[in-house]
């Protein structure tokens, strides 16, 4: 494969010249002055390493070979035999003399088996190093002829970082050889399509794919520095003799010129083309226009206004008899004459004319027999190119069923909005006759359970007073209903009047907390106050009561058998009153539903009422120029926020409010 710079790697360390090189004397005088130094060493360490003598004997064999080659090695061989032979060896016996024999076989093999090695060893390497240096050589001759060049070229490794790139390319893409070195190649190479202007990847190639090269590509390259060049680039996959990849080369030259060329070409041709199909776009126009409109086109020429063309459509509304060379008068005989002055103004004046719903009376069907149908109409003259009135262009819009059909939703919500009223005069003379009876059955009750003593005469509760109290609830609970439904008549009158007064929030918080202590009890409810300061601000008390009684009922209801907290504090100019439960809590999807009328985000066979306190509440709060809301979860009970101004609005104000109102209403 061909050596790229940035691929050539240092296999081996250096050995030393070859042997050829060294004199025969020095090589063979080192052999055996390796020997000697063994002997004597050996020799001095004979008290402890008489059981092994040729140990530092094989160590100087192999440095020989390693140094010296095959000759040295086999000279440093025979002189250690001898050596061994005639300075180790013990008295003579029989097991010694075959011991000693044994043991100089053995070293004999080993030693000429590392000479051998060594000598092979100490070629490869020298081999390896003259390999080296020729392809160091190569590779500097490859760097200058790439630098010399005049294409662009750039090499990357197998993670696509850029290793090479030439003064070419270089100038090219504006990034200066230091900065390029260890870039990502998308990087350096920004590419675009010059058609459509996406990005393009530079192709690094794929192992055992079935183009690995691409050849004469040709896009824009984006500079550094802003500028577009066109190019024609050819990459190629870089691989080492076993087919591993080790990167791409990149080869790209500035074809500016055939660029432009082609350029130039392209927008002759375009325009050739486009002055060939000029005629007939314009006939698919107006065959667009006049024959495929969604809305009825009539052309008329002259002051008798001849229909010139007309398009399918407005030959279904107004009949077949509306064709080309036949006049509007002629085919719609019975139409309006005044529509008949108003098209000869359009074409005498040249004034546009734009009606909605505009009815005509004509014999649209061809029966014999005039129908009303609604139409949108807009004529206008038809001028030609020297500005002259040749005659009208009307566009038309049946909107038969259109009209019809409004006609009869307003009828239904005319008598829907009857019905309304009618519901709500109901509601509010039903409210006005029950309370009355309620009223008095309250009284009534009332005075009958203060007269009973509190015991009998055995000293225990008097049953009577628990069956007064027993009725007592209901009838307070159906009370509260009826004032509901007369709050719910009076708000959608928009006769809901407030009397603003100067009133402390946490002293009527404190009132109504004591009035609820029994209703708390009974629900297995402890109620929370925290209302220890003052906060005085201008509402009406009695709605003010209202919407705390209602949220502190829910709250008794849906959280029975928990706590019930209640605080009011002044933040800035707003007075803020929570009330929290931890009931059975509300999702989100029914939080907003639930300040509506006549809806409930719980079962009624579990939980009764009409789903109408939350409502009041708001319209109460919204009057007074303030706001509700609820953060709640399932089963994690729900809080209450209701945040008012201490002031009434400047729209809101109503402490001269015409009208009386009476407490029982609450």
């Amino acid at each position: 494969m061909l050596p790229v710079p940035g691929f050539t790697v240092a296999l081996f360390p250096s050995s030393s010249s070859h042997p050829h090189r060294t004199p025969s004397w020095a090589r063979y005088g080192f052999a055996l002055l390796a020997t000697g130094l063994a002997f004597a060493l050996q020799w001095f360490l004979w008290r402890w390493l008489a059981p092994s003598p040729y140990f530092l004997f094989l160590a100087a064999v192999i440095l020989s070979a390693w140094l010296g080659g095959h000759g040295p090695g086999a000279l440093s061989t025979a002189a250690a035999l001898v050596l061994s032979r005639l300075f180790f060896h013990e008295a003579p016996s029989s097991f010694s003399v075959a011991h000693h024999t044994i043991t100089s076989a053995l070293f004999t093999g080993v030693a000429a088996l590392m000479t051998l090695v060594s000598a092979r060893v100490r070629t490869t390497l020298h081999e390896a190093q003259v390999a080296r240096a020729a392809a160091q050589a190569n590779g500097h001759v490859l760097d200058t002829t790439l630098r010399s060049i005049g294409d662009a070229v750039l090499t990357t490794d197998s993670h696509g970082l850029v290793r090479f790139i030439n003064p070419v390319a270089s100038y090219f893409s504006g990034w200066r050889e230091a900065d390029a070195i260890g870039q990502p190649l998308e990087r350096v190479l920004r590419l675009v399509d010059p058609s459509t202007r996406e990005p393009i990847a530079p192709f690094l190639g794929a192992q055992n794919a079935e183009r690995p090269v691409q050849l004469g590509k040709q896009a824009l390259l984006l500079s550094r520095n802003g500028a577009e060049l066109p190019i024609e680039h050819t990459a190629a996959p870089i691989s080492d003799s076993h087919g591993h990849r080790l990167g791409s080369v990149i080869v790209f030259r500035d074809i500016s010129a055939r660029f432009r060329e082609d350029h130039e070409h392209a927008q002759l041709l375009a325009r050739e083309h486009d002055a060939l199909l000029e005629a007939e776009t314009q006939r698919e126009r107006l065959e667009t226009l006049f024959m495929q409109a969604p809305v009825a086109i009539c052309l008329t020429r002259g002051a008798d206004h001849v229909v010139e063309l007309v398009n399918p459509l407005g030959q279904t509304l107004v009949g077949e008899r509306l064709a080309p060379g036949r006049s509007i008068r002629e085919t719609l005989s019975g139409l309006d004459p005044n529509l008949l002055h108003l098209l000869d103004d359009v074409f005498r004046k040249g004034t546009p004319f734009v009606g909605h719903e505009v009815p005509l009376r004509a014999d649209f069907s061809g029966t014999g027999q005039d129908e009303v149908k609604y139409f949108d109409l807009t004529w206008q003259p038809w001028r030609g190119i020297g500005g002259e009135t040749l005659g009208t262009m009307g566009l038309c819009a049946e909107v038969t069923e259109q009209v019809l059909a409004r006609r009869e939703v307003e009828a239904l919500a005319t008598d829907l909005q009857r019905a309304l009223q009618i519901r709500d005069d109901f509601l509010s003379v039903a409210s006005h006759e029950l309370k009355t009876p309620l009223t008095s059955l309250q009284l009534q009750l009332q005075l009958l359970w203060r007269s009973l003593p509190e015991t009998d005469a055995n000293g225990n509760p008097h049953p009577a007073r628990k069956r007064i109290e027993a009725t007592r609830r209901p009838a307070e609970r159906l009370h509260q209903l009826v004032n509901n439904l007369l709050d719910v008549s009076r708000i959608r009158a928009g006769r809901l009047a407030l009397e603003h007064e100067t009133v402390d929030f946490a002293a009527l918080l404190h009132d109504v907390v004591a009035r609820a202590e029994a209703d708390a009890s009974g629900a297995g409810c402890k109620l929370i106050l925290h209302a220890s300061s003052p906060v005085i601000g201008r509402w009406d008390r009695l709605r003010l009561e209202q919407v705390v009684t209602n949220l502190l009922s829910n709250a008794i209801k849906y959280g029975a058998s928990h706590p019930v907290e209640l605080s009011v504090v002044q933040d800035g100019p707003l007075a803020r009153l929570t009330v929290r439960d931890h009931g059975i809590g509300i999702p989100p999807d029914s939080q907003a539903r639930i300040f509506q009328r006549f809806e409930r985000a719980v079962s009624e066979r579990h939980y009764g009422g009409f789903g109408l306190g939350l409502w009041i509440c708001k319209q109460i709060v919204d009057s007074l120029g303030g706001d509700i809301r609820v953060e709640s979860q399932p089963g994690q009970g729900a809080t209450f926020i209701v945040a008012l101004p201490l002031e009434p609005p400047a729209s809101g104000r109503s402490d001269s409010d015409s009208g009386s109102r009476s407490s029982s209403a609450r």
